[in-house]
């Protein structure tokens, strides 16, 4: 008798787990309908507890809101008690599908006491809502006592930070007039923005948790102004714990970490919104040179002459080298942009700048080719391994496997009076 192939013994798995799937959704569809019957037959003596109606509309929405987060935390106790067990991703993912199900109930049965059918969905429309936040407002309470809802990826350890800061001593800020006026102009833009931007900010906050239940943002340590470091705020576009293999790294054009809608919102740079955060905080600015993570100057200022200069002013969402260079320019590259910038800033300067980043963003278009989407670059591996050459000191990897570089020079010692290294 031959012996039985390798994948024999595994093939009883896939029914065990397809039957499971089954019975989880049959015991969905039955809960769902005797939920429905239960809010139809039993809905008029509930209300009847309380005259019927709330007239004060606020203490009517408070107490929604109230009863669907009561809701979402029953269903996340009863999702903890299912077998499995299963992961905490699937607990909550469950505790969000019971909860807004269970609000389409509630705002289908309301939305029948609508006098015409705009009035209907008006109903339909505002029970949804509130059930909804209800249901997010305790799933994210348990997100952020589950993983938190800020990451910080890869954060430097203090002795880096303190050693970059040593390189920018006496560094001499800007103080030009119009570095004092912009800051009062950016903070009224900044404020424009993001409650124009707050609703889809919102949205793509709950998408980004749907696709991957964990932290909302992301925050990496970059550097900002003189040479401090600071927490640079992104929609995740990633995996949770992404680097805790590869370790600071730029991500390559086709990396597995990156999620479905974190690609979408990379090419469209709506991942960068909540640093308008950042903006509002005075670690950034609209237009500068972008910000670079602390563990990479510690290396740039050790290797380039007069890096510490592109500190000078404060770092910003636009900048010259990421309208006129690309993401794998190499660090020299994108400090000659830098420095540039810098020389020659203006508000006619920031102004066109921020206009081509947000043509840039939003419709692909560039400068160096006016009136066309920006092509992909034919040689966009071979720039991602130079780029991950300067930034490392090292190779690229095959695959994004790489742990971070631990090879650390001696760092300059205070009082030195070093604002730079060789070239």
């Amino acid at each position: 008798m031959s012996e039985p192939r390798p994948s024999q013994p595994r093939s009883p798995e896939r029914p065990a787990r397809s039957r499971k799937f089954r019975l989880l959704l049959l015991a969905y569809v039955v809960l769902t309908l005797l939920s429905f019957w239960l809010v139809q037959r039993y809905a008029v003596r509930v209300a009847a507890l309380y005259d019927y109606d709330i007239q004060n509309d606020l203490l009517q929405w408070t107490a929604l809101t109230a009863l669907f987060a009561l809701v979402s935390a029953l269903a996340y106790q009863v999702a903890r008690l299912l077998p499995g067990p299963l992961r905490s991703e699937n607990q909550l993912r469950l505790t969000v599908l019971a909860a807004l199900t269970f609000g389409v109930i509630v705002a289908i049965y309301q939305s029948q006491f609508g006098v015409t059918p705009f009035a209907r969905l008006v109903k339909f429309v505002n029970f949804f809502t509130f059930s909804s936040l209800g249901a997010f407002a305790v799933v994210l309470w348990l997100t952020s006592r589950r993983f938190g809802l800020v990451e910080v990826i890869a954060r430097p350890a203090p002795d880096v930070m303190v050693e970059v800061e040593r390189w920018h001593a006496g560094l001499p800020l800007a103080r030009r007039p119009w570095d004092q006026a912009k800051r009062g102009v950016e903070i009224l833009l900044t404020l424009a923005i993001i409650a124009v931007s707050l609703p889809l900010s919102s949205l793509l906050a709950v998408a980004v948790w749907l696709q991957d239940p964990g932290p909302l943002l992301v925050a990496k340590v970059a550097v900002k102004q003189g040479g401090r470091s600071f927490n640079q705020y992104k929609l995740r576009t990633m995996v949770k714990n992404a680097e805790d293999v590869t370790g600071p790294v730029p991500a390559s054009p086709a990396d597995a970490r990156v999620t479905r809608l974190g690609n979408l919102l990379r090419r469209t740079h709506i991942d960068e919104l909540p640093q308008m955060l950042n903006i509002l905080r005075g670690d950034m600015s609209l237009v500068g040179p972008r910000p670079e993570r602390t563990v990479f100057v510690q290396r740039h200022v050790r290797q380039i002459q007069d890096y510490p200069r592109r500190h000078a002013v404060r770092p910003g969402l636009a900048g010259l080298a990421q309208v006129y260079g690309d993401y794998y320019s190499t660090p020299r590259e994108k400090l000659r942009y830098d420095l540039l910038y810098i020389r020659n800033r203006s508000l006619g300067l920031d102004l066109q700048l921020f206009a081509s980043a947000v043509g840039l963003a939003l419709f692909g278009l560039t400068p160096r080719r006016r009136g066309h989407a920006r092509v992909r670059h034919r040689r966009e591996e071979q720039r991602w391994r130079r780029a991950y050459q300067a930034l490392r000191g090292e190779g690229a990897p095959d695959a994004d496997t790489a742990r971070p570089n631990e090879a650390a020079a001696r760092p300059p010692e205070a009082g030195d009076g070093s604002n730079g290294g060789s070239a």
